[in-house]
């Protein structure tokens, strides 16, 4: 009987304990202090951020910003906006702005000697013929 009150206060203190370990753990929803900072936006541009292509629209955001073709950004132009990268033309020259500046794209050709296989259509099943 008197090891029912010594069970009971051992598991109250170990739950006391986990309970007051789990405030130290750092909360997993709260961004980077980097990101968190008051001002960190402001000190590096954004540089390109988007490219808009449609059949009636070339555009970019620009450090937030959206840059119509032939729009101001600054006191740069935009006159050119591929898949990948938009040229400005401003007093300092022409500025290529790329979206992924980091990757480096490369053509790979095919070893001599090897033929490129044959690439067939797929045709929907709805548009084949029954037999």
């Amino acid at each position: 009987m008197r090891t029912f009150p010594v069970a009971l206060i051992c598991a109250a203190a170990s739950l006391f304990a986990a309970s007051a370990g789990a405030e130290d753990l750092p909360d997993p929803t709260r961004p980077p202090a980097l990101l968190a900072a008051p001002g960190a936006a402001e000190a590096q541009p954004a540089g390109l951020q988007s490219i808009i292509i449609s059949k009636t629209r070339r555009a970019a955001i620009i450090d937030g910003e959206t840059v119509e073709l032939r729009g101001k950004h600054g006191d740069a132009k935009l006159i050119k906006v591929d898949e990948g990268s938009v040229v400005l033309q401003g007093p300092q020259g022409r500025q290529v702005l790329t979206l992924f500046p980091e990757v480096k794209m490369a053509v790979r050709k095919a070893p001599a000697g090897k033929a490129q296989p044959d690439r067939q259509k797929s045709v929907p099943a709805a548009s084949k013929e029954k037999r």
